[in-house]
């Protein structure tokens, strides 16, 4: 690569820098690739450009970002083109640039539908791929054309886009990141501003983090010293201190509740003025058909025990504990402690958006 790059002109390191300097900004995928394919068309001396992102669940490519190419001939693609694409799942397993004729030769290419009613209805003719993973996952491409009149890409083309590779997949997974934290963010805001029901957020060290308005309402209403006895009572509680829940009008719960931005545990009390629905063994047991075990292991999971202490409570192995409870998740189709706890507790919350 490096002999390959040794002569690099001064408007393609212009470009380059341009290009990572465009990479180092947090915005949205969809224009970091456009902006990005931009100055890639100019510095590859190419025509057409598109780039799209890997769905693994759904299987398909989606999210396309094009230049040069009509809508309505990409549209073409996403519903049938790309399950009859005779290049690209050979050319999506490559870690590096690789032309498109490294994996199939131009000239059994042309014999293709895929050339002739796809690729050839833009003038698309010379390829060359990128394809940007986060461990084993695809997170983005970059599909760069030429078109007949000019020459097929080469090592020169290949090397330049290597070097890019990095700094694309990681502005990717930075773009992901930033969304996925914005969105988790945005979603315990409205969850906790919302809820009709009092919310105090506790981090590891039992420090109050968060109150919502509801939570904001009740202080204003109670005098100094009721005050004072109202917040001992809900610390003793997110230290597991269970024996009385309730507080004057109050009833007290705890969820366990996981930060959206660091992942670290938080512990969430509520306030309810009213005495909240009641769930019990029988209840759990008629809704969700739940052994008489298995409904006493949810309702300790419920009042927030670890697995070794409900082992210890019912006196049975820890590894019994984890078998019940798998069957708990896989009954009330959840997948974590906080999930089946917010199943259980959605009935009693009023979250309006």
């Amino acid at each position: 690569m490096r002999n390959e790059l040794r002569n690099l002109k001064s408007g393609e390191v212009k470009l380059l820098f341009r290009i990572f300097e465009k990479l180092s900004r947090s915005q949205d995928q969809n224009t970091l690739r456009k902006e990005v394919s931009e100055d890639l068309l100019r510095l590859l001396k190419s025509d057409f450009a598109a780039s799209f992102i890997w769905n693994q669940d759904r299987q398909i490519f989606e999210h396309a970002v094009f230049l040069n190419m009509d809508p309505v001939n990409i549209e073409r693609y996403n519903n049938y083109y790309q399950f009859h694409d005779p290049i690209t799942p050979s050319l999506q397993k490559r870690r590096r640039a690789t032309l498109v004729r490294e994996v199939m030769p131009q000239e059994e290419l042309e014999k293709t539908e895929f050339f002739n009613d796809f690729l050839m209805r833009d003038g698309l003719h010379h390829g060359i791929n990128v394809y940007a993973y986060d461990g084993d996952l695809n997170i983005g491409d970059l599909r760069i054309w030429r078109a007949k009149n000019k020459p097929d890409f080469g090592r020169h083309e290949a090397a330049l886009l290597d070097v890019l590779l990095p700094h694309f997949r990681n502005a990717l997974r930075n773009v992901r990141a930033i969304s996925a934290a914005r969105g988790m963010a945005n979603l315990w805001r409205e969850l906790l501003d919302n809820t009709q029901i009092a919310l105090f957020l506790f981090n590891e060290s039992c420090d109050l983090i968060y109150r919502n308005n509801k939570a904001v309402l009740i202080e204003k209403d109670l005098y100094d010293a009721d005050y004072a006895s109202f917040y001992r009572h809900i610390y003793s509680m997110t230290k597991k201190n269970l024996s009385q829940t309730e507080w004057g009008p109050f009833f007290l719960s705890v969820l366990p509740v996981i930060s959206p931005q660091d992942s670290k545990p938080l512990k969430a009390v509520m306030a309810y003025r009213s005495p909240p629905g009641k769930i019990d063994m029988d209840f759990l047991s008629r809704r969700y058909q739940l052994s008489s075990r298995e409904a006493k292991i949810c309702l300790l999971i419920c009042k927030g025990l670890t697995d070794k202490e409900i082992a210890s409570v019912l006196g049975i192995s820890y590894y019994t504990v984890r078998t019940h409870i798998k069957h708990i998740f896989s009954k009330l189709d959840v997948t974590t402690r906080s999930e089946l706890i917010y199943h259980l507790f959605g009935g009693l919350v009023d979250i309006s958006f």
